[in-house]
């Protein structure tokens, strides 16, 4: 079957180098705070954000797939497994309100094999340049998918979709108590 859209290789694999560099400089701060060193004013005010940044590209490691979109389904890989998703089994698509060639779309299936449902991040292929995209429109990946969707499962409703700045909001919100740690450490 022909691949129509994909994920972007850069943007998803360098999240599987991001993530040991992230989550490494947080042990590395640990690790002087557990010997005793006293850390810098600065040191203590970015403390939370490693803190922070390491749960998230946890989150995202473990959530974020390689896809390739196709007319009857859609082939996930992750590091350690692939899958094939029916467009049927999809719940919701969100793709975020962010711009800039860093969208991240965001796909809640219902798996098959363990009975629940699951969310994935997608980061799509840089189709942006032929797109002509303006800050508030959607991918051609997004909408190819939502239509692959609605052509095999007419109980799908748009207007149950997230909204877009469903992961904006989140990201702001889970940030927010780390920021106040943030400030609160060097005062």
């Amino acid at each position: 079957m022909e691949t129509k859209y994909k994920s972007s290789k850069f943007a998803t694999y360098s999240q599987y180098i991001a993530a040991p560099i992230i989550v490494g400089t947080l042990l590395y701060y640990l690790y002087l705070l557990f010997i005793g060193v006293n850390l810098t004013e600065e040191e203590l005010f970015f403390f939370p954000f490693w803190f922070w940044a390491s749960i998230v590209v946890i989150i995202n490691s473990i959530k974020l797939r390689y896809v390739n979109i196709t007319e009857n389904n859609i082939l996930m890989k992750s590091l350690l497994e692939k899958e094939i998703l029916l467009y049927k089994d999809i719940e919701w698509i969100n793709q975020n309100i962010f711009g800039s060639n860093w969208y991240i779309i965001t796909i809640k299936y219902k798996d098959i094999k363990k009975g629940k449902s699951k969310i994935i991040f997608v980061f799509p292929e840089m189709y942006i340049a032929r797109e002509n995209l303006s800050f508030y429109k959607e991918l051609n990946m997004t909408k190819y998918i939502r239509e692959q969707i609605l052509k095999v499962n007419t109980s799908y409703r748009v207007e149950d979709e997230p909204s877009r700045w469903y992961l904006t909001k989140w990201i702001f919100l889970s940030f927010l108590p780390f920021i106040i740690i943030s400030f609160l450490l060097i005062v």
